[in-house]
């Protein structure tokens, strides 16, 4: 396209690895891509496009469709981290700052490789003498440059799979069971509300089991997407979640499912959200949806 600064054939030839970059950046903003439309972007062979594509197929970051590639998960496939961090950010931030309103001062948490969980940082950065329990290496890159001496952070190890960028495996899970905290946050990816909370992998599904184990207060932070998603591996009921917290775009039929099978949902609203990151006071900041 004449000035639309798509093309790059007047710039430096990119570098792979900064060609790959631009391609996850292009899949966040439109979600699929043709061989022909990133030839013609970057200027470069069929053959070195069809090269990217399976780098990046490899690291679990696109799954390649013909003629192209997607970064729309299927039942089998989970988004890397580029795309989980990016997606429904304002849904994340809500169920966030929700979230970390039910840690007081001096608890211990134990928080999973989601990216909602990895949202609560802010907010539990201001909260006194938490200890922090986790296998998300992003939990540790961001707790870098925002936490302070009061907070313990134990980082728990296993087998890494870079596509969550988190460690798992059954060596994580024995180290879980050294543990008793107060409270775990999760996420999951996907939501039947006839079964209860699924994963796509199994060995996630068996760490996030885990973490709930060891917590005497189980919660569950999903946004209105995974209700649309299917997964194969069960984790757990809903009876083994103490509370689960949607956006607030989440249609009260979903909400009516939840309530029936007894769970007692909270509704975060982004506007809520929204006013508490411009200063204002968060009271009132979250609404109860009592269980039926």
């Amino acid at each position: 396209m004449e000035g639309g600064g798509s093309h790059i054939e007047d710039q430096a030839p990119l570098s792979a690895a900064a060609r790959r970059d631009a391609i996850q950046l292009l899949l966040l903003e439109q979600q699929e891509v043709t061989v022909h439309e990133l030839v013609e972007r970057f200027a470069v062979s069929v053959m070195t496009v069809h090269r990217d594509l399976d780098a990046l197929e490899a690291r679990g970051v696109v799954r390649k469709v013909r003629g192209g590639a997607t970064a729309q998960p299927s039942s089998l496939y989970e988004s890397s981290l580029a795309f989980r961090v990016g997606e429904n950010m304002d849904a994340k931030e809500a169920i966030a700052r929700a979230a970390a309103q039910h840690v007081a001062p001096g608890s211990s948490l134990v928080l999973d490789d989601s990216t909602t969980a990895l949202a609560m940082l802010p907010h539990l950065a201001t909260i006194p003498q938490l200890t922090i329990i986790t296998n998300f290496v992003s939990v540790i890159d961001k707790l870098r440059d925002i936490t302070d001496e009061s907070m313990e952070v134990i980082f728990v190890g296993g087998t890494y799979h870079p596509k969550y960028e988190s460690f798992g495996g059954v060596l994580t899970e024995n180290w879980l069971k050294d543990f008793r905290v107060d409270q775990c946050f999760l996420s999951v990816s996907a939501i039947d509300l006839e079964r209860g909370a699924f994963h796509r992998e199994a060995d996630h599904a068996a760490l996030k089991r885990a973490m709930i184990e060891i917590a005497g207060q189980a919660i569950l932070l999903v946004d209105l997407s995974k209700f649309s998603k299917r997964a194969m591996h069960l984790i757990v009921d809903f009876d083994a979640f103490d509370l689960v917290i949607v956006d607030d775009e989440t249609p009260s039929e979903l909400l009516a499912g939840l309530r029936s099978r007894g769970v007692e949902v909270e509704v975060a609203s982004a506007a809520v959200a929204e006013e508490s990151a411009d200063g204002a006071a968060p009271d009132g900041s979250r609404r109860q949806e009592q269980r039926s």
